[in-house]
């Protein structure tokens, strides 16, 4: 069985890397809710235990997804984000209740989602808690935006357990359209940011005039980037000469 641990966000980046470096195959994501326990339950580690004993009870060989989301903001791991070995999302509905896109892309196989599907749990109810007030719930698409920028997965891929299953599961307060947009706003490339923002071109032409700041050789300023405690040394024997 797999040893549980918890992460940072960016330690699970690095976690996930390290099974898509190794050829894990991930073609969609699944969005859970752990419905209990619940942030007023959560006691970290243990509860993850507790969960994996539930599901060894329910007949798992191991603690069923790939990932949980924490209401502190970490993260714990699961099984592993390789083909072939997750047991959350097998189907009880039949292929011809799933969306259209999820049709297409398992061609109507029940097996699809526990081969290529990443399984994430939220902890929480969301069947009655509020996700965009949840911690956990945030964590979660933070988690779920890595994936789908490390494996490619196009944000259409992100699919709910209810979506395969007659659970309400992960909460029938979580909308499609709101986890899609917040998974684009993740996803979003950032501005590129200019050599010198508009707001400060005035003032620092006016400091390369008084030879107080001159800039870098290949001709840019490098405005966003910190001073070093010499380059301010050399900037303050400047004003005072």
């Amino acid at each position: 069985m797999v040893t549980i641990r918890q992460y940072t966000v960016a330690a699970f980046r690095e976690y996930l890397e390290g099974y898509r470096r190794g050829g894990a195959v991930l073609k969609a994501t699944f969005l859970h809710h752990t419905w209990s326990p619940t942030p007023a339950t959560w006691r970290g580690l243990p509860t993850m235990e507790g969960i994996r004993r539930a599901h060894l009870a329910r007949g798992f060989s191991d603690i069923a997804c790939h990932a949980y989301a924490a209401p502190d903001g970490t993260v714990f791991n699961g099984r592993p984000p390789s083909a072939f070995n997750c047991a959350c999302q097998h189907p009880d509905e039949g292929a011809d209740k799933w969306p259209p896109e999820l049709r297409r892309l398992s061609a109507g196989d029940p097996a699809w989602m526990n081969r290529f599907g990443f399984g994430l749990e939220t902890v929480g109810n969301f069947d009655a808690e509020d996700p965009a007030t949840s911690r956990a719930m945030w964590t979660a698409l933070d988690v779920l935006a890595i994936v789908h920028e490390l494996w490619a997965i196009p944000v259409e891929h992100c699919f709910f357990h209810r979506d395969v299953s007659s659970k309400t599961c992960p909460g029938e307060r979580v909308k499609r359209d709101w986890v899609h947009a917040e998974l684009r706003r993740r996803l979003a490339p950032m501005p590129e940011r200019p050599d010198v923002a508009d707001w400060a071109k005035p003032y620092v032409a006016r400091v390369k005039d008084l030879g107080l700041m001159t800039g870098y050789p290949d001709g840019t300023f490098h405005g966003g980037e910190p001073v070093t405690r010499e380059e301010l040394a050399v900037i303050i024997c400047r004003l005072l000469d």
